[in-house]
């Protein structure tokens, strides 16, 4: 069974040790979840069985959402990529299915969910594109997610990205991130308020992290620094859930699996920042803490910011 535990952001700058704290996790809502994102201190959570969830630990406060009722073709298994935003021009709080047959052929279907009218919605012209299995990332009022498209011996792998206010698709190209025709990308996120992309190109411990600085513009791909990982993690473990965290204009926080560490920009080794009773964590998300309660047609002007949190879905044992 799964449970969760928070701790302060800040906290984990310093060298002390950090205490994770026990969250009153809704009994209503199944263990087995993931953690699809979040904002504005709302978290969604998606169960094994697909159901979906809005959760504001600070508040205590969770709903469940309706369900998408999307039919199913017979003979295949549907897969279902998920992404959570909010779309300032209408106040409100959306989340995004995606429904792809398992073979990578063309998305079935693509379902938008309102808070604000609490339903449903089919979001059509989706391009021929099917993402990889990662949950989708949310940036300048918009999710994306990596996707591949093509014939199977010659896959493109590009940006697709939907516009939670309008429905708008849009692609953007990667980075030029291969070196001698090889490499890999390793997971999509969000650095800062701007859209990252976690590389490997040589299959060693070397993650290069390149950052979009205009939004759009392919040409403002920067590779911004490269991480040596220590020797002793796993990181192909954890492919999808290396997070990063922009703390200060030298410091960045890295996070994957149950490891904390703090990376300087000056290029200095990583240091581990202690989090007592993270052992077992397989999932995190950076959250804020707000008073935005799940059921509320509101969106962030009743969001008092209270600080910034790390969040662990961990195995209870």
């Amino acid at each position: 069974m799964y449970g969760f535990r928070d701790c302060s952001v800040s906290s984990l700058f310093n060298n002390s040790f950090n205490e994770a704290n026990d969250l009153d996790y809704p009994r209503q809502v199944p263990c087995d979840v993931y953690i699809v994102g979040s904002v504005n201190g709302l978290i969604c959570l998606v169960s094994w069985e697909k159901e979906l969830f809005l959760w504001n630990p600070s508040i205590r406060k969770y709903k469940k959402l309706p369900n998408s009722k999307t039919k199913t073709t017979l003979g295949y298994c549907i897969e279902q990529s998920y992404g959570f935003g909010y779309d300032e021009f209408h106040d409100d709080y959306i989340v995004v299915v995606i429904f792809s047959m398992d073979d990578f052929s063309l998305p079935i279907e693509v379902k938008k969910y309102s808070l604000k009218s609490d339903s449903w919605s089919i979001v059509d012209n989706c391009p021929s594109m099917v993402p990889l299995p990662e949950f989708g990332r949310f940036v300048n009022g918009k999710l994306h997610w990596i996707t591949i498209s093509g014939p199977k011996l010659c896959m493109k792998r590009s940006i697709l990205s939907i516009d939670l206010a309008d429905g708008k698709w849009g692609e953007m190209e990667l980075p030029c991130y291969w070196k001698g025709g090889r490499g890999v990308v390793l997971s999509l996120g969000v650095l800062g308020s701007k859209l990252s992309v976690l590389c490997d190109c040589d299959k060693t411990y070397m993650l290069d992290v390149w950052l979009m600085k205009e939004y759009g513009v392919k040409e403002s791909w920067t590779k911004m620094f490269t991480i040596k990982m220590p020797d002793d993690q796993l990181v192909y473990g954890y492919l999808g859930q290396i997070r990063f965290h922009l703390a200060s204009r030298s410091e960045i926080l890295v996070v994957f699996g149950s490891s904390f560490m703090i990376y300087n920009l000056k290029g200095d080794p990583l240091r581990s920042s202690k989090v007592i009773s993270s052992n077992n964590w397989d999932r995190e998300e950076i959250y804020i803490e707000s008073l935005v309660c799940p059921f509320s047609t509101v969106g962030t002007e009743d969001a008092t910011k209270m600080g910034l949190k790390s969040l662990g879905c961990e195995t209870m044992k």
